[in-house]
């Protein structure tokens, strides 16, 4: 079975994934995927940026001439800046639910979304969706009412085996419908992935050309195998690549706590925004921001397109 300010509204890309079948539970017939093909040039970049003091605490009050951007290496002004934390957010959590899951780990996820959902502003908005038994399924589509969410938690039991990489192909095309600039993906995972057909390297590829920055929870990871990438590391790889990071849950019970870091972490990020200048080659570019001071910059590596 086979399972992609109105500046920033423009920014996410079409991204098509492959990989699983996909039962997207909001009332339209399942859509049939093919392998990752697109590759055009994005009509506007957004770039998520999280900066961090020596003790690795968010900084959230920088102004915008403490901010470069470089694209390959050249610079450019930045003409649009935000704080987060005056933006509505879009959030999609992305659940774990295979026989792994089962028990602890995922009602302590869920207490992580709960919290969420308790803390969320006027307008934010979420979408939460299950991977396992080799489904992706829809459960909450963005735009439907949130308060849906604890019924739906609670039906949910863990099952089957864990397709991690095909649903991270599948990851940009979950912010689908989505309408507020400021975005997250937020995965739950214990990272043992016993049935994808897509390989980390193709996933890390689609990861590259998301707008949304993917945090990955890796919940008490599997020891490393002698001679192999450890899932922490595979995990902490995609996350980067998507501008996002990824987290340990040594022990579950501090997910809870780590989920409320990071919802704490979200409000304090910054937005910069550009569009392709649409002159000169469409291909991958390099995308770094520097900002002034001794901190820690957390932002996406790179997009697909011309120069600004």
């Amino acid at each position: 079975m086979r399972s992609s300010p109105r500046l920033l509204a423009r920014a996410l890309p079409l991204v098509i994934a492959g990989g699983l079948a996909v039962s997207w539970l909001d009332g339209q017939e399942p859509p049939v995927f093919t392998p990752f093909t697109d590759r055009s040039e994005v009509s506007a970049v957004l770039v998520a940026v999280t900066v961090k003091d020596s003790h690795g605490a968010p900084v959230a009050t920088l102004k915008r001439d403490k901010f470069r951007l470089f694209v390959d290496d050249i610079e450019f002004p930045i003409r649009s800046f935000a704080r987060e934390a005056v933006l509505p957010l879009s959030l999609a959590f992305v659940l774990d639910i295979s026989g792994s899951m089962e028990g602890r780990r995922l009602r302590r996820a869920d207490e992580v979304i709960l919290e969420f959902l308790r803390q969320r502003g006027r307008d934010d908005e979420f979408s939460l969706i299950t991977f396992g038994a080799d489904e992706v399924a829809r459960r909450l589509p963005f735009g439907t009412d949130p308060s849906l969410l604890p019924r739906i938690l609670e039906s949910l039991h863990g099952f089957g085996t864990t397709a991690l990489y095909d649903t991270l192909t599948a990851t940009p095309q979950i912010m689908r419908g989505a309408r507020n600039p400021r975005r997250a993906v937020l995965l739950m995972t214990d990272g043992v992935d016993t049935a994808s057909k897509v390989s980390p390297a193709e996933a890390q590829n689609v990861l590259e050309g998301m707008q949304d920055p993917l945090y990955a929870f890796g919940i008490e990871p599997p020891p490393p195998e002698p001679g192999q990438e450890t899932y922490e590391s595979l995990l902490s790889r995609l996350a980067e690549a998507s501008g996002g990071r990824y987290i340990k849950v040594g022990d579950v019970a501090e997910l809870p706590l780590l989920g409320r870091e990071l919802r704490r972490e979200l409000a304090t990020r910054y937005i910069i925004t550009f569009e392709p200048s649409g002159v000169g080659t469409v291909k991958w570019r390099r995308l770094r921001v520097v900002v002034e001071g001794p901190y820690k910059v957390i932002a996406r590596e790179g997009y697909r397109g011309t120069l600004p």
